[in-house]
């Protein structure tokens, strides 16, 4: 068995550096690089980690493993240095092929101490980056200074600041509802969907980029989305019209996304929710694609010029207003109490809908509210969310993009209110 075990860990080394190695041979059709090794070096190479790994567990030392590495740095530096000698100024050889037998070797040794798992998924990732060089260096031509500073930055306070900061919750008694934490979260979603929307414009254009980022921001927090992109169609105002489809479509996945909540924490909810939940999305979907075909042909070729998207202040500027609105949403509830139910969810539903409706679903659980108002109450909160977001659109978005969302906002109040009247 043991046997048995050392030839599989072997034959795995030997198979990973053999698909890395065909990929090196398909690449040499493509470019005139210098390339110092091909399918048969590779797979050589993995097998050699493999049984550098298995000498260095037999001698009890790790020097024959550092030895081999040693020795193949040493000949892949002569080849480079042999290549660049003799390569024109226009055709200069690269290390990737290079810094590939390195990794390839590495992920042998990985085979040999039983992390087939883990090598096999670097060898993938290896193979993606080896083989989308082309789309690689496209992209990395679209990034201007400012894309670097924007990721600078957002790095900064994304890993650095927001790490730090207390999650205890500070407020008069009874409304320690300010976490800082849990604001400048906040700030990072506002950034964060603001640069993975930027990202996503540069890579398939306005219309799916923007989309898509929408349909992400309403799984995250489509009140984080809707305070991003309002911002930025005051920088891009002949955007307007795409950035509303993408504050649309997080709308509806919203709905979308509390009703798949509520039916797994409490299955009960599954024929109550259905329609008051998955019926007001519809209309803001609807509207979102005939906004999008409304674009593509009034402005077909319309994908540059969209601005870099980090600007701190009006981050922290929703992160103020976002707290004020926490504040006073749970006050209310605080002071109007569980018997004002209804009235309470839909004024804490402008600060966070989900929390409303895992309150609701509690208390039903409970048996301190029935069903019907609990629903009630959820929807109210959906409501208030929508009538908060739309407001924001309202008073800080360009005159453009209000014009766009404000048919979508009563569309989908007007279908949500419709559904509270005739089924409660």
């Amino acid at each position: 068995m043991f046997e048995l075990n050392v030839f599989y860990r072997l034959a795995c080394a030997l198979a990973l550096g053999f698909l890395v190695g065909i990929q090196r041979e398909h690449s040499f059709h493509e470019s005139t690089d210098h390339h110092p090794a091909g399918v048969r070096t590779f797979a050589i190479t993995g097998i050699a980690g493999a049984i550098a790994g298995l000498i260095s567990d037999l001698m009890n030392s790790p020097a024959p493993f550092v030895a081999i590495l040693l020795v193949i740095g040493l000949l892949l530096g002569i080849s480079h240095y042999t290549a660049f000698k003799e390569a024109t100024v226009e055709n200069q050889p690269g290390l990737t092929t290079s810094i590939a037998m390195l990794m390839m070797y590495l992920l042998g040794a990985l085979c040999w101490y039983n992390h087939i798992m883990e090598a096999t998924a670097i060898t993938v990732s290896l193979l993606w980056l080896l083989t989308v060089k082309k789309q690689l260096h496209d992209f990395a031509k679209k990034i201007s200074g400012d894309d670097l500073i924007a990721t600078i930055k957002f790095a900064l306070i994304s890993a650095v600041i927001l790490p730090i900061l207390p999650h205890q919750t500070y407020g008069p008694p009874g409304l320690e509802v300010l976490s800082p934490y849990k604001i400048w979260l906040f700030v990072v979603f506002i950034s964060g969907i603001s640069f993975v929307g930027y990202v996503l414009v540069k890579i398939i254009g306005p219309g799916k980029g923007i989309g898509l980022t929408g349909f992400l921001g309403g799984l995250a927090s489509s009140t984080a989305l809707t305070w991003s992109l309002t911002q930025r169609s005051k920088d891009n105002p002949e955007y307007s019209s795409n950035l509303s489809m993408g504050i649309i479509i997080a709308w509806s996945v919203m709905y979308i996304r509390v009703y798949v909540i509520c039916i797994i924490i409490s299955p009960t909810f599954l024929k109550p929710l259905f329609f008051p939940l998955l019926i007001p999305p519809i209309p803001g979907l609807l509207y979102a694609f005939y906004t999008n075909r409304k674009e593509a042909k009034l402005h077909p070729k319309q994908t540059t010029g969209y601005t870099n998207p980090f600007e701190l202040m009006p981050a922290i500027k929703f992160g103020v207003i976002f707290a004020a609105v926490l504040f006073i949403a749970n006050a209310v509830k605080l002071y109007l109490g569980d018997d004002a139910l209804l009235i309470s969810s839909f004024v804490a539903g402008f600060a966070d809908m989900d929390a409303i409706a895992l309150s609701a679903l509690e208390m039903a659980g409970k048996g301190t509210v029935i069903m019907p108002q609990a629903c009630m109450a959820i929807i109210l909160a959906g409501i208030g969310n929508t009538v908060c977001k739309a407001s924001l659109v309202i008073i800080f978005g360009a005159p453009a993009m209000r014009k766009s969302i404000i048919p979508a906002f009563l569309l989908i109040i007007a279908t949500a209110v419709t559904l509270l009247l005739f089924l409660f």
